[in-house]
């Protein structure tokens, strides 16, 4: 059964992750490929400190899922997207976009060397996660995004 959860998990990040195209614009389609990382790296999270079964599967599709985002991304930035009243994403992308998409590629190449840790075991998927996977994210984040309240 456990195995079970963390497969409709895997799934519906999955889902999400498709279904992003279906908004109304590059602002929102951005903000749900992000939704789908948050959700693929919470149950990673989740299942490396023991807070739900490791499931090995569930822990691949999640880094699949966050390994297709680059790639749909980059694309996502149009001129004038930066204007949006909802946009997190910071003016720097714009102005630095050659390092913007470093650091996407960053991101592609962590979630493919943790998907491949997943089928290693628990402790090597949170190595993977810890390692880099998390301080990828976080770099992109603090160069690239928006410092809310």
């Amino acid at each position: 059964m456990n195995r079970m959860f963390g497969a409709v998990i895997a799934v519906s990040a999955l889902g999400v992750a498709a279904g992003a195209t279906a908004t109304a614009g590059p602002v929102e389609d951005r903000q749900e490929l992000m939704k789908s990382v948050g959700k693929s790296i919470k149950l990673s999270v989740q299942m490396v400190k023991g807070e739900i079964p490791y499931d090995a599967a569930a822990a691949a599709a999640a880094m699949q899922t966050i390994n297709g985002v680059p790639g749909r991304f980059e694309k996502l930035f149009p001129a004038g997207s930066d204007l949006h009243p909802k946009t997190a994403a910071a003016r720097k992308i714009w102005e630095d976009m050659k390092g913007f998409l470093a650091k996407s590629a960053d991101m592609k190449a962590a979630s493919a060397k943790a998907k491949i840790a997943a089928g290693q075991g628990q402790a090597a998927f949170k190595a993977a996660i810890f390692g880099s996977v998390l301080k990828t994210c976080k770099a992109c984040h603090d160069a690239y995004r928006i410092k809310r309240n």
